[in-house]
Parts: structure tokens; sequence; C-alpha cells
């Protein structure tokens, strides 16, 4: 399971949500973003499950621009719950693809 994160200047719709999902899935990201940066940062001091080997580092997709997070953990809900409250501390969009859910 995907959710994707990224700045906007508003609120995002789910058919914005989803074309931006598509356009970063099939094309180069484009110039750095602070608050995509300090989300990055904040997410990786956090330990998405403690039992398991994978690590943000092999579960990011980390663009200049915006970021998906790729949920491979069994708590997924926990998971896509801190990722959602991260992306709203830092004034991002987060975007739940299997949901239909854009949250802003």
């Amino acid at each position: 399971m995907d959710v994707v994160v990224w700045r906007a200047p508003g609120p995002a719709s789910f058919a914005e949500a989803a074309a931006r999902y598509a356009e970063l899935r099939s094309s180069p990201l484009g110039a750095f973003d602070t608050a995509v940066a300090a989300f990055v940062r904040e997410l990786r001091q956090t330990s998405p499950d403690p039992s398991s080997s994978v690590s943000w580092n092999e579960a990011l997709t980390v663009g200049t621009d915006a970021v998906i997070v790729h949920v491979v953990w069994p708590g997924q809900r926990q998971v896509l719950d801190l990722v959602a409250l991260l992306a709203s501390r830092h004034g991002l969009v987060c975007y739940e693809p299997a949901r239909q859910v854009a949250m802003s």
C-alpha cells in the first residue's frame, strides 16, 4: 500500500490527488521543498514497527518535492495515521490511493 505526501497550495480533491499520484509514479520529481524534507526527517525519527527488519529507508521513495511511503508493516493503519499526522503538521497533502482519500 502506498501513501503519497507533498505540498499543495490548498486542500486537494480526490481527482487532484489521484492525478498527482499518477504524475509522481511516472516522472522525475521537481524542485526541493523544505517542508517535505522536514517531514522525512521527523518520520525517520520514529519506528514504524520495532519488531520488523524493514526500515524507513527501504519504505520511502523520496523525491525533492514529494514522498511515496510504501506501507509494508502489519500495523498498516498505525503507520498511515502517523504519516497523515506528520504530513498535516508540516502543511502537506497526504493521499491514500487505496482508499481514494486525500487529506490536507
